[in-house]
């Protein structure tokens, strides 16, 4: 399996890091309960096939991008810092608590790539009126053919399509729209596919190509834009509420 993963992409990158934590936190566990004797006794048993349980759904929630994912990754933090601390503070054994380090770090920097649009959108599927939903109005061309959708979640050069029609990842898409009275066209490539509950529109992980300057400050523009009219929208939500 690790053989097949393409470390250019972030995705098989974020992957990769994860099979490496699970082997360091393997290692880190084993040289615990050998220095500590624990081996023997049945809690040992308990906790290694609860950790492997709880590892194996981690990849799961992974490769499936479920959302649960994040509650995990919350819980193994818990659980690495905690060991570390044990083993430097109680143990007396700072290189196992180094390892538990070191899975630590690695979770952190696997999760701020995997938090990107493309595999996790910030979608509000609880804000049902429009005027307050932060994401902007756009056609997408697809093979010659336009669209209605929604952008949403722009960070990190790359954004949430929200559409209701069928593409496949890899699928090249002109997005058109308007903003500040200016005409907007901009290129993007579709990484990620999320088919939510029927009867909502299915929606889209894409990175913008930027290909040349003019690309490059027209999406600056429309992030700094999104961002601002969130903003805007949150505080007149709060407002009308009052």
């Amino acid at each position: 399996m690790i053989f097949n993963l393409n470390l250019q992409n972030s995705y098989d990158k974020v992957k990769f890091l994860t099979l490496i934590q699970f082997l360091i936190v393997f290692l880190a566990f084993m040289s615990e309960a050998l220095v500590t004797g624990s081996v023997v006794y049945i809690s040992f048993i308990f906790e290694f096939l609860l950790l492997i349980f709880t590892f194996n759904f981690y990849y799961k929630a992974l490769s499936h991008l479920f959302y649960s994912y994040w509650n995990i990754s919350i819980i193994l933090s818990i659980y690495y810092l905690i060991s570390m601390t044990r083993n430097v503070f109680v143990i007396d054994n700072g290189f196992i608590g180094f390892m538990y380090f070191i899975s630590f770090i690695l979770l952190l920097v696997a999760s701020y790539i995997i938090s990107s649009p493309l595999y996790f959108p910030r979608v509000h599927w609880w804000e049902y009126d429009f005027r307050f939903r932060s994401d902007i109005r756009c056609y997408a061309e697809i093979d010659g053919r336009q669209y209605r959708g929604r952008l949403s979640d722009l960070r990190r050069g790359a954004a949430c399509l929200e559409l209701f029609c069928h593409t496949h990842v890899g699928q090249q898409i002109q997005i058109n729209l308007e903003i500040l009275n200016q005409n907007f066209t901009l290129f993007a490539e579709v990484r990620s596919k999320r088919e939510p509950i029927m009867g909502r529109s299915i929606i889209y992980g894409v990175k913008f190509l930027n290909v040349d300057l003019e690309q490059k400050q027209r999406l600056k523009l429309l992030t700094n834009y999104w961002h601002e009219s969130k903003k805007i929208k949150i505080r007149n939500k709060f407002a009308s509420l009052k």
